[in-house]
């Protein structure tokens, strides 16, 4: 039932051709042409709920890259003592830098805008064109972001969300294949995890989640994958004190249940002058 569902998912993400080649590439672990795939995100750790999927991607041999649009430069947290500005930004770019190299994937691009800052029109324009000089230079097959609700509904994940969509949906780049989004199911909310921390327990309550009948695209990702996740989370230090980390496990753990889900962006495909058709 699996290798048939993972074929399925083989020809969403990566157009996988007849059903004979897509079963022989999906037993393989890998598809036959190597792609280019990239996570745009608002801040360094917002990889968390894909993190699985990316280093099981790299693993495969595909080229995985993430994005960051802001330095995280205002991510203050009391355990860590560092002022808000340019030390917390150079601590914060280490630890993604860890962050992909536990994945396995490529070192991250980080794009430099302002923490909490994407919502004025110069700021737009400006992730605007970073993002489309971005996608001119590794041309990724596949990108991966937020949708509308932008994970904990931040104003900076909705705008890097919007965004990219804006990019893809403009038909002006020819390097962007597919896009998709990330989100947690509205019915793995019912298995809350016991947290350790009440802000935890207050961030995660304010996520917001996506039906799961919205969310077509579900890979499943083995033990040793998810360890490697849990790994690079961990390299956020400055943003999480240990039994906060330990609350991100237990999420990463309970939410996504070895899984991660997509949704891809959609076009019906037809033209028609009633909406009721």
């Amino acid at each position: 039932m699996r290798n048939c569902f993972f074929c399925a998912i083989c020809f969403l993400l990566f157009g996988c051709g007849n059903e004979q080649d897509a079963s022989s590439e999906a037993e393989a672990g890998n598809d036959a042409v190597p792609k280019t795939i990239m996570a745009v995100f608002a801040h360094p750790d917002d990889e968390i709920d894909v993190s699985p999927l990316l280093t099981k991607l790299a693993s495969q041999g595909h080229k995985v890259y993430l994005t960051i649009a802001t330095r995280g430069d205002m991510g203050i947290r009391e355990h860590a003592k560092i002022p808000a500005g340019d030390s917390l930004a150079h601590v914060r770019k280490r630890e993604t830098e860890c962050t992909c190299k536990t994945l396995g994937i490529n070192p991250p691009i980080m794009l430099g805008m302002g923490d909490g800052k994407l919502t004025t029109w110069n700021a737009l324009s400006i992730l605007r064109k970073r993002l489309d000089s971005v996608i001119a230079i590794y041309k990724p097959d596949i990108v991966i972001t937020w949708g509308a609700e932008g994970g904990s509904g931040h104003p900076d994940h909705r705008m890097v969300g919007a965004v990219v969509t804006e990019i893809f949906q403009s038909g002006q780049s020819s390097h962007f294949g597919k896009l998709f989004y990330t989100a947690i199911p509205t019915e793995h909310w019912k298995d809350e995890p016991p947290y350790k921390s009440e802000i935890s327990m207050d961030y995660h309550r304010g996520y917001k989640p996506v039906e799961k009948k919205y969310l077509p695209i579900r890979i499943w990702c083995s033990e040793a994958e998810n360890k490697i996740a849990i790994e690079a989370m961990r390299c956020n230090t400055s943003q999480y004190p240990p039994e906060e980390l330990d609350d991100n496990e237990l999420w990463m753990r309970n939410m996504n249940k070895d899984t991660v889900y997509l949704r891809p962006y959609t076009n019906a495909g037809y033209t028609s002058d009633d909406i009721f058709k």
